[in-house]
C-alpha cells in the first residue's frame, strides 16, 4: 500500500509537472499571439503614421512649390517696381529738363519772334518807301521824257527855219550877184546869213542826236525804275504774306508756352506717383523679406518632414523584416518573386542575343515628339512592352489592394506600364498625366528611390500625382531587379492604403 501510494504520489507529481508545462506552453503561445497581434496593430499604425505625414509632407511641398513660384513672383514684381520707381525718376528728370530747356526755348522764341518782326516791320517799311520813290521816279521820267519830247520838237523847228534861213541865203545871193556891185553889200549879209544857218543846222543836228540818246537813256532807266517797282509790289504782295506766317509763327509760340504749362503741370503727378511707388517699393521689400524668410522656414519644415518620412519608413520596414505577418506580407513577397521574374525574362533575353546588355542599359532616353506629359523612347521599351505585359497585370490582378505594378529602371524610367494606364495620349494634358504614365520618367523622391534601391525590398508612402490637382494616398512597394549581377532597377507595386 505504501508503495502504490507513493507511486501514484510519484504520478500526481509527474502529471502536475506535465500540466504546469502545457499550461507554460499555453501562457507563451498566448503571449506570442498577444506579441504578434500588438505588432500588428503597431505596423498599422505606423503605416497610417506614415500615410499621414507623407500626406502632410506633400501638402508642404506643395505649399513650398506654390510659396516658391510667389517668392519668385514676388521678386520680378519688386524688380519691375524697381526699374519703375527708376523710370519714373527718369521721367521725372526728365520732364524737369524739358520744362527747363522749353522755358529757354519759349523765350528765346519770343525774342527771336520780336527781333524778326522788328526787322520785318522796318524792312516792309523800307520796301514800302523804295516803292514810293520809284512811282515819284518813274512820274519824274516820265516828265522828263515829255520835255525832252518838246526840246525834240523845238529843235526839228529850228532845223527846219535853219534851212529855210539858208535857202533864202542862196536865193539872197543869187539875187546879189544878179544885181551887180550895188548888191555887194547884200551878198555879204547873205553869206553871213548862209553861214549862221549852216552853224545852226549842225548845232541842232547834234543837239537831235544827243537827245535820241538822252531819250534812249531815260527810256532805259524807265524800264530799270518799273522793274524796281514791280519787284518793290511784289515784295509787298510776299510781305503779306509773311505777314500771315508770322502770325502762324506767334501762334505756334502761343502753343509752346501752353506746351510748357502743361509739362510743368505734369510735375507734381509725377512727384506723387515717385512718391507712391517709393513708399510700394519699401512695401514689397519688407513683404520680400517676410516671405523669403517664411519659405526658408516651410522649407526646413519640409525637410523635417521627409526625415519624418523616411523615419517611418524605416519603421515599416524594420516590422516587415521582423518575420510577423503583416497585411502587407503577403504583396511584398509577391513583389520580390516577380522581380526575379523580370530579371529571368532580361537574363534570358541577353543570353539568346535578343538584347545586349548596352541595349538593357540603355540611357538615350529619345523623346516622342508630341506627347505632353513627354514620353521617351529606348533601345528596351519594345522589348518591355513585349514580354512584361502579361507579368505585370496577372501581379496587379492578384492583389485587391495593388493599384499598379510596373518595372522602373535606375533613373525612374517606366517603359512599360499596365493597360489601364498605357492609353493613346489625347489633347488634354491633365488627362494624359492620368491615364497615359507609360514610356516616362518619374524622376521624383520616390520614383528614383524605388529604381535605386538595392535592399530586398523598400516600402515608401507617397501622393500619387494623376495630373490636374488629383492625388492618391499610397504605398510604394518596390523590389530591385539585377541582371547578371547588374543592378538594372527595381519592380514598383502601388498598394493603396486599407
Amino acid at each position: 500500500m505504501h508503495a502504490l501510494k507513493e507511486e501514484f504520489i510519484e504520478e500526481t507529481q509527474s502529471f502536475d509537472e506535465m500540466s504546469d508545462q502545457h499550461q507554460n506552453d499555453t501562457d507563451q503561445a498566448e503571449q506570442l499571439e498577444t506579441l504578434s497581434s500588438a505588432f500588428a496593430h503597431i505596423s498599422k499604425r505606423i503605416t497610417t503614421l506614415a500615410v499621414n505625414i507623407a500626406d502632410t509632407s506633400g501638402t508642404v511641398g506643395d505649399v513650398t512649390g506654390k510659396l516658391t513660384e510667389q517668392v519668385a513672383s514676388l521678386t520680378l514684381l519688386l524688380d519691375s517696381v524697381e526699374a519703375l520707381e527708376g523710370r519714373n525718376q527718369t521721367i521725372s528728370s526728365v520732364a524737369n529738363e524739358t520744362i527747363e530747356r522749353a522755358s529757354h526755348v519759349h523765350e528765346g522764341l519770343a525774342t527771336a519772334t520780336n527781333a524778326i518782326e522788328h526787322i520785318f516791320t522796318v524792312a516792309s517799311e523800307d520796301i514800302q518807301r523804295m516803292s514810293a520813290s520809284t512811282t515819284q521816279t518813274i512820274e519824274a521820267f516820265g516828265d522828263i521824257k515829255s520835255e525832252l519830247s518838246q526840246v525834240h520838237s523845238y529843235s526839228e523847228s529850228i532845223q527846219k527855219i535853219s534851212t529855210q534861213t539858208r535857202m533864202l541865203a542862196i536865193n539872197a545871193g543869187v539875187m546879189a550877184a544878179h544885181a551887180g556891185s550895188a548888191g555887194k553889200g547884200f551878198g555879204v549879209v547873205a553869206e553871213s546869213v548862209s553861214e549862221l544857218s549852216d552853224e545852226t543846222a549842225a548845232v541842232s543836228a547834234n543837239i537831235i542826236k544827243r537827245l535820241g540818246h538822252l531819250e534812249k537813256t531815260i527810256g532805259r532807266l524807265l524800264d530799270h525804275s518799273q522793274k524796281s517797282y514791280d519787284v518793290a509790289t511784289e515784295a509787298l504782295g510776299r510781305a503779306e504774306s509773311t505777314n500771315e506766317e508770322f502770325r502762324k509763327f506767334r501762334e505756334f509760340g502761343e502753343e509752346v508756352d501752353n506746351l510748357v504749362t502743361s509739362v510743368s503741370n505734369m510735375a507734381d503727378p509725377l512727384a506723387a506717383n515717385n512718391e507712391a511707388c517709393v513708399r510700394v517699393l519699401n512695401d514689397l521689400r519688407v513683404i520680400d523679406k517676410s516671405s523669403n524668410e517664411n519659405f526658408n522656414q516651410l522649407k526646413a519644415t519640409s525637410g523635417k518632414f521627409d526625415d519624418l518620412v523616411s523615419f517611418t519608413e524605416d519603421m515599416v520596414l524594420l516590422l516587415e523584416e521582423s518575420g510577423i505577418e503583416t497585411e502587407d506580407t503577403p504583396i511584398i513577397r509577391d513583389c520580390i518573386e516577380n522581380a526575379n521574374e523580370v530579371a529571368k525574362i532580361f537574363e534570358q533575353a541577353v543570353s539568346s542575343g535578343r538584347l545586349t546588355m548596352e541595349d538593357l542599359f540603355d540611357e538615350q532616353y529619345v523623346a516622342i515628339g508630341g506627347t505632353n506629359p513627354q514620353q521617351v523612347m529606348t533601345r528596351f521599351t519594345e522589348f518591355t512592352d513585349a514580354n512584361l505585359v502579361q507579368l505585370q497585370e496577372a501581379f496587379k490582378n492578384k492583389h485587391e489592394r495593388v493599384a499598379f505594378c510596373a518595372a522602373v529602371d535606375r533613373n525612374g524610367y517606366l517603359p512599360t506600364h499596365n493597360l489601364i494606364y498605357s492609353q493613346p495620349q489625347s489633347d488634354d494634358p491633365t488627362w494624359n498625366a492620368g491615364n497615359c504614365r507609360n514610356r516616362r520618367i518619374f524622376n521624383d523622391r520616390t520614383g528614383l528611390a524605388a529604381g535605386q534601391n538595392t535592399n530586398p525590398f523598400v516600402m515608401q508612402t507617397y501622393r500619387r500625382d494623376m495630373g490636374g490637382g488629383n492625388f492618391v494616398m499610397m504605398k510604394d512597394l518596390s523590389a530591385p531587379i539585377f541582371v547578371n549581377g547588374r543592378h538594372w532597377g527595381g519592380l514598383r507595386a502601388g498598394v493603396s492604403v486599407s
